[in-house]
């Protein structure tokens, strides 16, 4: 099956990441076995299959391994030049057509059996990808299944950690005061790779997904009641996938997988056991930017309150 190739010069959804991006997650084994594994589950030989956000193909390749009778992979950017160069490779040409096009803008060319999709980044929505998610809803057939099926948003306060991109502005450098800085620095999300014990208070569920319905309803307060004294530096989010029945994918502290955690920054505060952390954080999906707000307290007293939120354009923060 040929590729089409969408209008020159038109402005697409997309990111136009560079191959090491792409590499990264052929790389990530956890992200690459919970995948064949769920496609391995999921496509019956015979299967129509999408592949939303295809990048180098990697996941449409194994859906027509599996025996998918047809597979649509889409993908905006660049990098389907190379997938399709892939799949050629992999004499998979004859199933797998790559359609190098704005998925949202795009007509469903056929109902489909499976849809298969890494929209997820490191706290699921900043991939951009929730649009292009809600309008695979248009190719799949009555019963049939999208994969992940769930996907748990999952935050955590963490403490005693460094933060160089924060922690920076609270040196001297070569003997210049440099603290004006820190609010921008803590007006933005920072990707982390944490341990468990970086946990101060168990984790809880922000919001369940359930693909193709993933817009709407990212607001929610949360308190948190710490469990160990320490230096609060955060709050982490990461998410836990249902691919198929029994496969998980996690991106948990401890895990090690390309995406790490999602870091919603606090100002710095040494806590104790028992003391409280309420936040609201909620999510612009016009503006693509987090706001989180809310208070440490002891006692019911506030030790530090904050409003911040992932925009750190210079020239905003007074």
């Amino acid at each position: 099956m040929s590729g089409d190739r969408g209008p020159t010069g038109a402005t697409t959804r997309g990111h136009d990441a560079s191959l090491d991006y792409h590499r990264r997650l052929l790389d990530d084994y956890h992200r690459m076995d919970a995948y064949e594994a769920a496609i391995r589950s999921l496509v019956k030989p015979g299967d129509v299959v999408l592949d939303v956000g295809a990048g180098t193909g990697v996941l449409s390749m194994l859906a027509a391994r599996r025996g998918a009778a047809r597979v649509h992979a889409v993908e905006s950017m660049g990098v389907a030049g190379l997938a399709r160069e892939l799949v050629a490779a992999n004499g998979l040409d004859g199933v797998v057509k790559v359609h190098q096009r704005d998925f949202v803008q795009m007509e469903a060319l056929e109902a489909v059996d499976v849809i298969v999709s890494d929209f997820m980044g490191r706290f699921v929505v900043d991939d951009a990808m929730l649009e292009a998610v809600e309008a695979s809803e248009r190719w799949l057939k009555p019963g049939g299944v999208f994969c992940p099926g769930v996907v748990r948003m999952r935050l955590a306060p963490v403490g005693d950690i460094r933060l160089r991109s924060v922690d920076l502005f609270d040196e001297h450098l070569y003997g210049l005061v440099m603290d004006a800085g820190r609010k921008y620095a803590l007006n933005y999300c920072y990707h982390v790779q944490l341990s468990p014990e970086a946990l101060m208070a168990p984790p809880v569920d922000y919001r369940t997904l359930r693909p193709p319905k993933v817009s709407g309803g990212y607001d929610r307060t949360i308190s948190f009641v710490m469990q160990r004294p320490g230096a609060v530096r955060g709050l982490a989010g990461w998410f836990e996938a249902d691919m198929s029945p029994g496969v998980v994918l996690s991106t948990q502290p401890g895990r090690g997988t390309h995406w790490g955690q999602y870091l919603f920054t606090l100002p710095h505060v040494r806590v104790e056991a028992g003391d409280g952390l309420e936040v609201r954080l909620r999510f612009d999906e016009d503006a693509q930017l987090w706001r989180w707000s809310g208070r440490v307290e002891r006692s019911g007293a506030t030790l530090v309150g904050f409003d911040l939120e992932s925009e750190q354009r210079l020239g905003r923060r007074s």
